[in-house]
């Protein structure tokens, strides 16, 4: 095995088992916490799911969600609204900008040694229907969810 990590073997382990792995990072004076996919790209030539800002136990749930959607042939694109991931709102999904993954997903990176692979993130608006690169996006929590890719409809 040489020098794989106990967090590591649990990641490819869990790829091989169940097609995906969460990788969950606390928020820091960095930024807000963040999860993310790996393995959706290697078992199903899907594009990883990073979700921003929320709580890291309904951002796990939210992924392990839409992994399962994935893994029985939902395709998900960049540009798009989809319903039903978080109860009575739409999330939008854009492609992250690749100037971001070292940044954020780390893990990914390693497991895929270097190859490219698709990221998308799955952004969720406001309790009042409002996206972040909306005018009316509240200012207290402009740092919240920060937009990782350029925003086209």
């Amino acid at each position: 095995m040489g020098n794989v990590t106990e967090s590591q073997k649990k990641l490819a382990d869990d790829i091989t088992v169940c097609g995906w792995h969460v990788i969950k990072v606390l928020g820091d004076e960095q930024g807000p916490g963040f999860g993310y996919s790996v393995g959706l790209f290697h078992s199903y030539q899907h594009a990883e799911i990073i979700i921003v800002g929320l709580k890291l136990d309904l951002i796990h749930s939210i992924i392990n969600s839409i992994a399962e959607e994935i893994k029985n042939g939902v395709v998900y694109h960049a540009g798009q609204y989809y319903s039903g991931l978080i109860g009575g709102y739409d999330c939008y999904f854009l492609e992250v900008d690749k100037d971001y993954y070292e940044a954020y997903v780390g893990q990914a990176l390693q497991y895929y040694s270097g190859t490219l692979f698709p990221l998308l993130q799955c952004i969720y608006p406001t309790k009042s229907n409002v996206y972040p690169w909306q005018s009316e996006w509240p200012e207290q929590i402009k740092g919240l969810q920060p937009v990782l890719g350029d925003f086209k409809l």
